[in-house]
């Protein structure tokens, strides 16, 4: 059987506009439109593919990376299973809230009645036992059957918990039932399949359920927002929540009006309750993801699965302060803020300088390795500068609800208008840009910098093939290299030589990326080796399907190629080194770590046999100590 990633591989190799969460999405689409015409062909009733699929997703992000096409018909029968307990809920849901809506359409409740839509529920209840039971696995058949068993028991809770308020621990356990049960047996089905102990990805999920349900209990109360389903309905059924907590409501007396007020509006004394409610959701987020690192090294899927709720959360919140603030309310069709007002909320989203050096652990382990030999303050600044590069980036590699490339385009610009205002001085009230940039403006870093940054973001919009190894070094400078000049004037220098020695470490690491991600990034229908060089070695696009899908093995004109563009990024680093001799020391060690490790990336490729297609490169943390120990020595003049 072919995998579903190789099939997608195939299918969207030439895809002109994807996102990493699009392509992921595909890939458990089409593993679970496999498993249901099986299931269907032995009678069983299995529901359309519709909504996000968050546990499936999930499942799949929990696998580690480089056993993902390992992943067969049993994989994709669990998935199935907890998707169709989940379906089965939301129809029992349904009934019991006479709901009329659901996803934005008519429930079946309201088109047909209570009988069609138990019944219905009632198949893919039982259907789900038959699809779990081809796992293959005792260990996961028994977790998911006390799933089942546990979220039945929770929403049985939940409902004889009505109109009476809940603590703080009651609260959790109602939410871990309702939802985190499901997203647990999810997190463990990887491990089922792959042989892994389960325990520790059960708990996991559960965790993952909570903050789900902790968001979708936030925006509950967002009737600003369009949702799929009729907003404050958990306060009209008196179901009590940690909102109401954090609003300071301590009874379902309270007009709704009231309950929106103490949500939303501002108060003299800090945030709203609202915002107090993301702060803690993005402080849950952060330490899930860490939790997360240490089960499945290298998943970059989870993060932004779970910054994608987070972004969901806040621009909820922004929707329905801007409706209660009247002058401030969206001026784009059906209550969409204008790209202005949206950029600069989801900015807002990312906090304040506290909140940044916890990027480096969800999105750059390597750099946050070096960071931590920065003196405090030198650190937070390089917190910012990242958090801020970071945030660019995801303004176009980020999921949305739609990824209208003029849409995306317009986030951008949007962005670059904000950063300039705020690098001339005006206050913005977003942290990311008044702080960053009035940083960036005292060190009199040039504003070709960031300018630079967000021209190489627009790129990824754009541009999916470049021609020469010149056109991809405009890209790269856009995206790496202008960021060393920044973070070199940043810090006081502003020497011609060295900052041309910073732009080419740039080069460098970016090129670095470019060769671990190979593999990926033509999943994503994009590729960012040069026509010249591939025209070179002989090879077309359509070997490079063959290869990812696995059909074709990496041969020596793959290999040969490979070796030319790790050449061409280690003369960057060689022109590099004497720059970062010249750096003043605190600046110089976490430079000279970084650069080391991420230079050892080339090793680990190497050994891989230049396989950069079907596996990615990753250093461990014991290989990162001795390369940093090495960077350390070549920066004191070793050679």
């Amino acid at each position: 059987m072919t995998s579903p990633a190789a099939t997608v591989a195939a299918s969207s190799a030439h895809a002109t506009a994807d996102t990493t969460r699009t392509v992921h999405d595909e890939v458990v689409r089409t593993g679970l439109r496999g498993a249901a015409a099986e299931l269907e062909a032995a009678g069983v009733a299995v529901p359309a593919l519709a909504g996000k699929l968050l546990r499936p997703l999930v499942a799949y992000a929990l696998v580690p990376p480089h056993r993902r096409g390992d992943l067969d018909e049993r994989f994709w029968m669990g998935a199935w299973a907890v998707q169709m307990v989940h379906e089965a809920s939301l129809l029992h849901d349904d009934i019991l809230d006479d709901a009329v809506e659901r996803r934005g359409a008519e429930t079946l409740v309201a088109r047909r009645g209570v009988g069609p839509a138990l019944v219905l529920g009632d198949q893919y209840l039982t259907g789900s036992y038959r699809a779990a039971a081809r796992v293959g696995s005792a260990a996961f058949l028994d977790a998911f059957i006390v799933a089942v068993e546990r979220t039945v028991a929770g929403e049985v809770a939940q409902h004889r918990s009505a109109g009476r308020r809940l603590d703080p621990a009651e609260y959790e356990d109602a939410v871990v039932g309702k939802s985190g049960e499901l997203f647990g047996a999810a997190a463990c089905l990887g491990g089922a399949c792959l042989g892994s102990p389960l325990a520790e990805r059960v708990a996991l999920g559960r965790a993952l359920g909570s903050l789900y349900q902790r968001v979708d209990d936030l925006l509950d109360y967002c009737s600003a927002a369009d949702t799929g389903k009729p907003p404050l309905q958990d306060y009209r059924q008196r179901k009590w929540t940690w909102v109401l907590d954090l609003a300071g409501v301590v009874s379902f007396d309270a007009t709704e009006e009231n309950v929106l007020a103490a949500l939303f509006d501002g108060r003299d004394d800090g945030p709203s309750a609202a915002r107090r409610a993301l702060d803690d959701l993005r402080c849950r987020r952060d330490a899930l993801l860490d939790r997360a690192a240490a089960l499945v090294p290298g998943d970059r899927i989870l993060a932004r699965v779970l910054d994608s709720w987070l972004q969901a959360a806040a621009r909820g919140v922004a929707l329905q302060e801007a409706q209660r603030g009247g002058d401030r309310r969206p001026a784009s069709g059906r209550g969409r803020p204008t790209p202005e007002a949206e950029v600069a909320e989801l900015a807002r989203a990312v906090g304040g300088p506290e909140a940044w050096p916890a990027w480096f652990g969800r999105h750059a382990r390597t750099f946050r390795f070096a960071a931590r030999l920065f003196p405090a303050p030198d650190a937070a600044r390089v917190a910012g500068l990242y958090a801020w590069c970071r945030f660019s980036d995801d303004l176009v590699d980020e999921p949305h609800d739609d990824a209208d490339p003029d849409r995306l385009a317009a986030r951008v610009e949007a962005w670059r208008a904000l950063t300039r205002a705020a690098y001339d001085g005006d206050a913005t009230e977003v942290p990311l840009v008044d702080v960053v940039l009035g940083q960036a403006r005292e060190a009199r870093v040039d504003w070709r910098y960031p300018s630079a940054v967000l021209d190489g973001v627009a790129m990824d919009l754009s541009v999916r093939r470049y021609g020469t190894w010149a056109d991809l070094e405009a890209y790269t400078f856009g995206v790496a290299g202008a960021v060393g000049g920044w973070m070199t004037q940043l810090f006081g220098l502003h020497d011609p030589d060295l900052l041309h020695r910073a732009h080419a470490l740039g080069h460098g690491m970016q090129l670095t990326n470019i060769l671990r991600d190979v593999g990926e990034d033509w999943r994503m229908g994009r590729l960012y080796l040069p026509a010249t060089l591939m025209e070179a070695h002989g090879l077309r696009g359509t070997d490079l399907d063959e290869m990812v899908r696995g059909s074709v093995a990496v041969g020596e004109a793959w290999r040969a190629a490979m070796a030319e563009l790790v050449g061409r990024a280690d003369g960057y680093y060689d022109l590099a080194w004497p720059g970062i001799r010249a750096l003043p020391q605190g600046f110089r060690r976490p430079v000279a770590v970084a650069a080391a490790a991420y230079h050892g990336i080339h090793r680990e490729v190497e050994h891989n046999g230049f396989d950069n297609l079907t596996r990615r490169a990753h250093t461990s943390r014991s290989r990162k100590l001795v390369l940093g120990a090495r960077g350390l020595w070549r920066a004191r003049g070793g050679p």
